[in-house]
């Protein structure tokens, strides 16, 4: 593949400098959980303890101990492969899933790719690939995605959709305005899991039903409420743009979209991983109750990164798995099937459009 100078890499620092050091969430938006009440589910007289809550479930035929991903967040920089190896020892540590920030550094520059792999650190894992939708717009998606794939020894790839970051980022891809069939192609044609995967914006109900058709397997809804990556653009070149507070909160809440992916579900099986500013057990177990599959996060691990390293991972997560265990004993829930057998008695799932 040919090799260039590469463009993409100090970017990927800059990100990582802003969702550290400035308000990067939305100022309108929320993820729309606290509007989601689960009092009337829990009880005082439950039986079930925290200590023997098991929500072992599995991803890409591997068992995980926890329904749970640490979302793409770096690499393409030596920052980056820093986080990424704390992270992948946490992952392997708990037992649960591992996304790579997008790879595309990696493609534009081969020996970038070592930023990424972190293998050797969680060996058992899932572990997730990383390319924006935009890089597969031309006739070597197949030897793209595959290196993908293969460079870090990945389980799946996520294919993260962003129209609107691409069009305020000053070095964005402009033309986006025929992915779908790409995309298709790719899911048809892939020998690997595909994730289509948003990035904060979050998916509309029609949205939903695109992604349905193309025969994804899986999707990542990636709500707004969360990380905004509008600001985080903006804020790198905050001397040449000057939009609209509306405009810099476009998006569709983490809730609604899992709202909107539910309901498409009964038409097309695939499997919902639930993200957006979900920073809470108690936010997870919403999530799961909503109906997603999975639940993901990204921010919350940079700031506990920035702040006490991978120790600080550890507590974060560590405080996060408590919170759930102690929530979902006082519902009387001990196991991922009770889980979903719950999930779909709950006033929170039915047939309708919620």
């Amino acid at each position: 593949m040919k090799r260039m100078h590469n463009k993409t890499s100090p970017r990927k620092d800059e990100h990582l400098k802003i969702c550290n050091e400035l308000d990067v969430n939305y100022d309108l938006i929320s993820p729309g959980f606290e509007k989601i009440s689960i009092t009337e589910e829990l009880s005082n007289f439950s039986d079930v303890t925290p200590d023997i809550v098991n929500l072992e479930t599995s991803l890409f035929g591997k068992k995980i101990d926890f329904p749970l991903i640490i979302s793409g967040i770096t690499g393409g920089s030596e920052e980056g492969k820093k986080i990424n190896k704390s992270i992948a020892k946490v992952c392997d540590k708990f037992n649960i899933a591992m996304g790579v920030g997008s790879q595309r550094a990696a493609i534009e520059e081969p020996q970038l790719a070592s930023t990424y792999q972190v293998r050797e650190y969680a060996p058992n894992i899932p572990l997730i690939g990383n390319l924006g939708v935009a890089q597969l717009l031309d006739k070597t998606n197949g030897e793209k995605v595959k290196l993908a794939v293969e460079m870090i020894d990945a389980d799946a790839l996520a294919l993260h959709i962003n129209p609107l970051q691409e069009y305020v980022q000053y070095e964005g891809d402009k033309q986006l305005s025929n992915i779908i069939s790409p995309l298709e192609s790719i899911i048809q044609e892939s020998n690997y899991p595909i994730i289509i995967k948003g990035v904060g914006f979050g998916f509309s109900l029609n949205d939903m039903k695109i992604i349905g058709k193309l025969g994804a397997k899986y999707v990542d809804i990636a709500g707004a409420g969360g990380t905004n990556w509008t600001k985080i653009e903006l804020y790198r070149h905050k001397k040449e743009f000057s939009f609209s507070n509306e405009f810099v909160n476009l998006g569709i809440s983490t809730v609604e979209s899992l709202k909107n992916a539910v309901f498409v579900q009964q038409s097309f099986p695939y499997k919902i991983i639930a993200s957006g500013g979900i920073w809470s057990g108690i936010n997870a177990v919403k999530a799961l109750l909503l109906g997603a599959d999975y639940v993901g996060f990204a921010l919350p691990i940079v700031k506990a990164y920035y702040n006490k390293g991978e120790e600080g991972i550890e507590s974060f997560l560590s405080v996060f798995l408590i919170e759930m265990k102690i929530v979902l004993a006082m519902m009387g829930i001990k196991n991922i099937k009770q889980l979903n057998e719950r999930k779909k008695k709950s006033c929170f799932h039915n047939k309708k459009r919620l």
